[in-house]
């Protein structure tokens, strides 16, 4: 009778292709570990108390006959496949059939945690059924000879592979992000898998080792740390999770697809900007929807985690959620993780990484690494990579050391005093502008010297890594260094707009918001104001205080912004600059620009003006629509719009006020802001080469 059924191919026939039909078999057993997996820990997920299943806190006996069966079953089923016995394939029709049967009744209480297990299992049966066959050409051609063990190793076991860290990643960050299911049994399902994982990417690691490959040591330190680690088993899981992650990227790095899909970005910088962003992005959400990132027995609201991951990520600081209150510690690491990200920007830290190892982006990589730094030299944007980490790393290390003794000295415990210490030099240096202070540094403004650190690390951030490689190459040579029309630009800007700042602040608010302080305190204050409305976001000075003036003042200092290169947003300072000096020519009849002796191309000029339009264009689409759908003032409004746009995160009250449109309008500004509204302009728009003449035509403007 069995022998009159078609039967299932999953195992060579006449005709199959050797190779592919061990991957097949492979593959195929990594699916029913996972789809296994997956059933265990829905079983201790799903709520029936009146059902076969039970409650989401307990095992019922059904549910522990269910559980050796399943395993059993599992077990016979790999091994009959390894001998490719005829029962192989049934013995895994059987597991899919029974996984779906069992999870249809449970769809009614839990239809998200039994809807996954249904719809994955019956997909893999119904693959099984039709005799579907997987072309594993799309992930499987490697970068390497057909002489390679790397690349037969990955031929042969890849897809597999990937299958089962996916598994085990997805299982792990649900039962220790998310807390799905009863810890125990969940733990050891999770626990399982792992080493079933580790056990097969073994295979990979060890021959990437014996060719000297320095990018197999994060995963062998992480396992190290995890078996160190076992007293806590999340923790343990979770260096196990990031293993995981670790082994995935390393195993995409050898697939041609990875390669050509990352040419294709290499070729579309503004793409490459904003896609990274989206990335950086989802997984600080997914990190901030963890119970364990919330301070309080409830997780955060979804739309409050994608809010502030993207603040952080787009180095904004507006928040909608009190920071040192409403964010564990877990959650405020996460939040100055995707800080110090951001305002590095992952190709850069990629770039970093891939120096150590030796390795390089290739030409292509090379030409979206100077577009994305703004830099006219590819070389120069290249060699400027490992200058960028290590000048951000220690003078946020010098900052951390200051501010972490002026908490030690308010008796602050040293532990705390060293986070704060850390949080807020990145934070500050990024041009973040979060705080683990609910009055963000109102606290400090009779103490000058955390506000001139704070003002320091804000500018030395927001001139630029341009300006400060400059300034280092300066200092080591007398030789002529080029970028430095850029440079002196970006300092007399950046000063003049500092002076202008606290000359306004100090006008306006001199008997209003700095009313109270001592006549140093107020200039202090007033000094730091100035700095960071334009990137920062950091107050010191309650805003309920200040005058319209004052905050007009400040809304044209955040449209400005930073400087090229640097952590902070807005239309840039150079921007600014060869604006005024192109009506400047216009003025004087001069069909040229010229600034500082040197004559300004067109292009950059026509460059200039469109970020400006652009800005304009997304400030008042993103006000607009924030005074539809928001009953907030109209000045409010505005000026959260502004802050948004130049990633200051200053705010007037309206940000956490905002309903779920208006946090969603805001996120979009703040990332337009941040990947800069020429890459906007760039992204949607096309290469066109002009091939028709037109006759000029003279129009009145103005």
């Amino acid at each position: 009778m069995i022998d009159a059924m078609p039967r299932p191919q999953m195992f060579p026939q006449a005709g199959d292709d050797p190779h592919h039909a061990g991957v097949r078999a492979r593959l195929q057993m990594a699916r029913q570990v996972g789809a296994v997996a997956a059933a265990l820990l829905a079983q201790f997920a799903v709520s029936m108390p009146e059902g076969y299943f039970g409650p989401s806190d307990d095992v019922t006996p059904f549910g522990v006959l269910y559980s050796v069966g399943i395993l059993v079953l599992l077990t016979v089923t790999i091994l009959a496949q390894a001998r490719r016995s005829r029962w192989g394939p049934y013995g895994a029709m059987a597991i899919f059939a029974i996984n779906v049967g069992l999870f249809v009744p449970p769809l009614v209480a839990n239809p998200v945690i039994a809807g996954v297990v249904v719809l994955w299992n019956f997909y893999l049966l119904s693959r099984i059924v039709l005799s579907v066959r997987t072309r594993f050409t799309l992930l499987g051609r490697e970068l390497a000879d057909p002489d390679d063990d790397v690349a037969a190793w990955l031929a042969l076991n890849g897809p597999a592979a990937r299958h089962l860290l996916t598994i085990a990643l997805v299982a792990t960050v649900a039962v220790v992000g998310y807390g799905i299911g009863w810890r125990a049994p969940a733990y050891s399902v999770c626990v399982a898998l792992q080493v079933l994982a580790v056990a097969v990417a073994g295979g990979f690691l060890r021959r990437l080792s014996k060719r000297g490959r320095w990018d197999v040591f994060a995963p062998f330190v992480l396992v190290a740390a995890a078996f160190a680690a076992a007293a806590r088993p999340e923790v343990s899981l979770a260096l196990l999770a990031a293993f995981d992650a670790v082994v995935l990227v390393l195993l995409a790095t050898r697939s041609s697809l990875i390669a050509e899909v990352l040419q294709f970005f290499y070729g579309r910088p503004a793409l490459l900007i904003l896609v990274s962003f989206l990335v950086l992005i989802g997984f600080g959400t997914l990190l901030l929807t963890f119970p364990a990132a919330s301070a309080h027995a409830t997780p955060l609201e979804p739309v409050d985690a994608l809010f502030t991951a993207t603040s952080a990520a787009c180095v904004t600081g507006l928040i909608v959620l009190d920071t040192p209150n409403d964010l564990s510690l877990f959650g405020q690491f996460v939040v100055l993780l995707l800080i110090q990200i951001g305002g590095l920007n992952i190709m850069v830290l990629s770039t970093f990484a891939a120096l150590l190892l030796g390795r390089g982006l290739g030409l292509r990589g090379e030409q979206a690494l100077g577009a994305m730094l703004d830099l006219p030299s590819v070389a120069a944007a290249y060699r400027l990579i490992g200058f960028i980490v290590v000048s951000t790393l220690l003078v946020e290390g010098i900052g951390a050391a200051i501010l972490g003794s002026v908490e030690l000295g308010r008796g602050t415990p040293p532990m705390t005093a060293a986070w704060r210490g850390i949080f807020h030099s990145i934070s500050a240096f990024c041009n973040a502008g979060f705080a683990l202070y609910s009055d963000s540094l109102v606290g400090f403004q009779d103490q000058p010297l955390v506000l001139l650190v704070m003002a320091a690390l804000i500018t030395l951030g927001g001139l630029g890594f341009a300006v400060l490689a400059f300034a280092w190459l300066r200092l080591k040579s007398s030789a002529h260094v080029g970028l430095a029309t850029q440079v002196r630009i970006v300092l007399l800007a950046s000063a003049a707009l500092t002076v202008f700042g606290f000359a306004g602040v100090a006008l306006t608010e001199w008997n209003h918001g700095l009313a109270g302080l001592a006549t140093g305190d107020k200039l202090v204050n007033a000094l730091f104001q100035s700095v960071t409305c334009r990137t920062a976001g950091f107050n010191s000075v309650g805003f309920d205080a200040l005058q319209p003036a004052t905050l007009m003042l400040f809304m044209v200092l955040m449209f400005v912004g930073a400087s090229p290169g640097g952590t902070g947003g807005g239309i840039k300072t150079t921007t600014l600059v060869v604006l005024l000096s192109a009506i400047s020519a216009i003025a004087s009849g001069r069909q040229r620009v010229v600034l500082l002796k040197r004559t300004i191309s067109l292009e950059t000029v026509f460059r200039c003006a469109a970020i400006a339009v652009v800005a304009v264009l997304v400030v008042l689409g993103g006000a607009t629509t924030l005074l539809v759908l928001e009953n907030q003032d109209f000045l409010s409004l505005v000026f959260e719009t502004v802050s948004a746009f130049g990633t200051v995160g200053l705010s007037l009250g309206a940000t956490a006020a905002l309903g779920t449109s208006g946090k969603l309008v805001i996120v979009i500004v703040m990332l337009i802001g941040r990947i800069g509204p020429l890459s906007l302009a760039l992204l949607f728009g096309r290469k066109r080469q002009a091939v028709i003449g037109y006759p000029e035509a003279r129009i009145m403007v103005g």
